[in-house]
């Protein structure tokens, strides 16, 4: 077995190995040159291939990236030789390489080498905008964008120009310089085309074409100057307004391509009474755009309805570009306005009664008369309610009465709102809608509902439960006119009574208990005058509802007074109570105990406070006196002491300090027991005044005792003098007659 195996394996051995042996060619390639240049056009090799097997051969040429070849791929017949023109090319950014042309059996190499091409470091060259008429200028880097090698120089020409502009290029130094010109009629907007030729090294091979573009464009120039809106609507009242103004868009177009300065818009108006002015412009218009000018057209209101023209001129800064002139018209409209109110509320009605409503309608501008003015029912009842009076005209500006009538028969239904739509309609005006509704009532309760809904509380719950049950009664005609009287006196009284007691609540709660007292004065009245209705009420339903009503009035009545008494009993137990304070508290105390009903202690308090108001008087005397023996010490001084200079008082004479200082402590003690006595009796603004008057003399004072010391220390240098002088005297006394005596002055 292991043999049988080994000889497999030799087997396998030998078949491979005749595998591996190369049959003989059947095909051979054989290239012109092997080598060849190309530039920007197309360089050809002639390839020759011959075919000596029995079957076709495929040729299949292989190229480097960018190196084109036609054909790539060829098939010869068995048993022919063919020779095949191959034509190569390249891509500017290219550069060379190796071509391979192979058949399978055998196979060439053709190398291809590239000169330096030219390019340009932007493709297509854009100029830009160039002004018609005008030129523009740059340069742009010349770069080696393919082949082998580099150039010593690159000569730039144009190869192909556009009909309406010229371009001027040459190259230095590596830079391709050019100059656009346009001709001055070349068309807006339109694009320019040029074609420009780059060849290195003088190499036409090389040469190759670059385009050039650009487009024309215009300087700023005026187009369209056109007004956008042209109506000046009378829409204000003429009595009060004496022009309408109106802005109205002026649209300036700038039809060139660049950005217009615009220096000035000006507009008037030949007829008289209106006045037209530019609000605002731009200062610029971009090219190609449409700038916004506000025109205010103020027009006088007694101008007539119609057209109106209008004129201007637009100007541009730059002087080259021609003005533009509009001419327009604006059209006056007056307006019609008819002014109704849009509701009117009758009320509550009585049945059998009639009541009127008057309506004023008017047209309200001013500038037409409304003809033909109808006020006609749309919607409501036929019946019940008429108009008295309407106008059939309106004078622009003016107003004219409408009066309505309603009047309720048995037939209306007690408790219903009823309500009528009439439109009030007129030439040229547009149409208005006028609401009027009324109440059928048998008695009107709305006054007193109104008062007393104002408040909460049971006092306030109370008498409304009385006003309708009185207005159920009265719609089912169970209740006597008596009996109605009494209850809208009750109401009204209740209604007083919570006025009265809200207000002296508020005061109390704001501390305010002197405003307060009048207020529960007023309170306890109305309370009073509720208790003497209240007890000629009759029937259940009625006594039912007041008797919470005045038990509840009563305890707030109460309360109301207990909180004045205690205010002025802790006012009285106040250590800083002025006279008068205690008498004003007793007299208001005795008010609040008569409203308790202690009449005794009320007459006590009354006379308490009589003789408060005495002590009162006699304090007030009292400080005045002190205040006057005041006056009289310093008036003593002024005459008797002091030498005013300069209208300030002073004391020169030191033989009258002791009784300059006597007469000071005596005014101290004056002013002291003024303001003493006038603090006690609570008049403020004599304690003010006195006071005043003692600092400003305390003052005065100092300046006397000041200039007393100057004229102490004056006498006293006198004294001295005096001495030195009489001592110099004796001395010279003594010696001249010691001098006698001894004979010297003989000598």
């Amino acid at each position: 077995m292991y043999r049988r195996a080994l000889l497999v394996v030799v087997a396998l051995a030998i078949g491979l190995a005749i595998a591996t042996v190369p049959a003989a060619a059947q095909s051979t390639v054989t290239v012109d040159d092997g080598q060849v240049t190309v530039g920007t056009g197309t360089a050809t090799e002639d390839v020759k291939v011959d075919n000596t097997g029995n079957e076709s051969v495929s040729i299949d040429v292989s190229s480097p990236t960018g190196i084109d070849v036609d054909p790539s791929q060829r098939t010869v017949p068995a048993g022919s030789s063919e020779t095949i023109t191959l034509e190569i090319s390249a891509d500017d950014d290219a550069s060379g390489g190796t071509v391979t042309v192979s058949t399978g059996d055998d196979s060439e190499t053709i190398e291809v080498t590239r000169p330096p091409i030219a390019g340009l470091e932007d493709e297509p060259l854009d100029v830009g905008e160039v002004l018609v008429g005008g030129q523009a200028s740059g340069e742009v880097d010349i770069e080696q964008i393919g082949g082998d090698g580099s150039w010593r120089y690159v000569s730039a020409s144009v190869d192909s120009s556009d009909p309406d502009a010229s371009l001027n290029v040459y190259e230095t130094g590596g830079t391709l310089e050019w100059t656009a010109t346009v001709d001055d009629d070349a068309a807006q907007h339109e694009d320019l085309e040029w074609e420009v030729e780059l060849v290195p090294d003088g190499n036409d091979d090389a040469a190759r074409t670059v385009d050039v573009e650009g487009e024309v464009i215009y300087p700023p120039r005026f187009g369209d100057v056109e007004l956008d809106d042209d109506q000046v609507t009378f829409d204000e009242p003429r009595d009060s307004t004496a022009t309408v103004t109106e802005t109205i868009d002026l649209e300036v177009e700038n039809a060139g391509d660049l950005e217009m300065d615009l220096e000035t818009v000006t507009a008037s108006a030949p007829s008289g009474g209106i006045d037209v002015s530019i609000t605002d412009r731009p200062e610029t218009i971009d090219g190609q755009s449409t700038g916004t000018v506000e025109v205010a057209v103020a027009a006088d209101t007694g101008l007539d309805e119609g057209a109106y023209d209008i004129s201007g001129t637009a100007r541009a800064s730059d002087a080259t570009v021609s003005d533009a002139n509009f001419d327009g018209t604006i059209t006056v409209d007056h307006a019609v306005t008819l002014e109704t109110p849009d509701r009117i509320d009758i009320g509550d009605v009585p049945i059998g009664e009639s009541t009127r409503q008057t309506a004023s309608i008017g047209e309200t501008l001013g500038y037409q008369n409304v003809e033909d003015l109808e006020i006609t029912l749309e919607d409501g009842p036929d019946s019940w309610l008429t108009i008295e009076e309407a106008p059939s005209r309106l004078d622009a500006g003016g107003s004219r009465p409408v009066v309505f009538q309603a009047a309720f028969d048995t037939d209306a239904e007690l408790g219903t709102s009823y309500e009528w739509t009439y439109a009030v309609d007129g030439t040229g005006v547009e149409e208005e809608t006028v609401t009027v509704t009324a109440s059928p009532v048998p008695v009107n309760l709305d006054p007193i509902r109104n008062d007393v809904e104002a408040y909460d509380g049971p006092v306030a719950e109370g008498t409304l439960s009385m006003v309708e049950t009185m207005d159920t009664r009265m719609r089912d005609g169970d209740i006597e006119d008596d009996s109605i009287t009494t209850v809208i006196s009750f109401g009204t009284a209740s209604s007083l009574y919570l006025e009265s007691m809200d207000a002296a609540s508020e005061r109390q709660a704001a501390g305010e208990y002197d405003q307060a007292q009048q207020e529960v004065v007023q309170a306890a009245a109305a309370y009073n005058t509720m208790t003497l209705y209240a007890d000629e009420l009759d029937g259940a339903a009625f006594r039912s509802d007041t008797e919470p009503v005045l038990s509840a009035a009563e305890s707030d009545l109460d309360a109301g007074i207990q909180e004045q008494a205690q205010h002025y009993e802790s006012r009285l137990e106040s250590e800083n109570v002025s006279l008068i304070e205690k008498a004003t508290i007793k007299r208001q105390l005795a008010r609040v105990t008569l409203l308790q009903g202690d009449d005794e202690r009320a007459s006590a308090l009354e006379q308490e406070a009589q003789s408060a108001f005495e002590n009162y008087t006699q304090a007030v005397s009292d400080g005045e006196r002190a205040r006057q023996r005041a006056d009289e010490t310093w008036e003593t001084m002024e005459s008797e002491q002091f030498v005013t200079v300069a209208g300030q008082p002073l004391l020169l004479n030191p033989a009258e300090y002791d009784t300059y200082t006597d007469r000071v402590d005596e005014m101290n003690v004056a002013y002291e027991n003024a303001t003493a006595t006038f603090e006690q009796a609570g008049e403020t603004s004599r304690v003010e005044a006195v006071e005043s008057e003692y600092a400003d003399r305390t003052a005065t004072l100092e300046v006397t005792r000041w200039s007393l010391l100057g004229a102490t220390g004056v006498y006293g240098l006198l004294v001295i003098g005096i001495v030195v002088r009489t001592a110099r005297g004796t001395y010279q006394y003594l010696r001249d007659a010691r001098a006698s005596v001894s004979g010297d002055f003989l000598v």
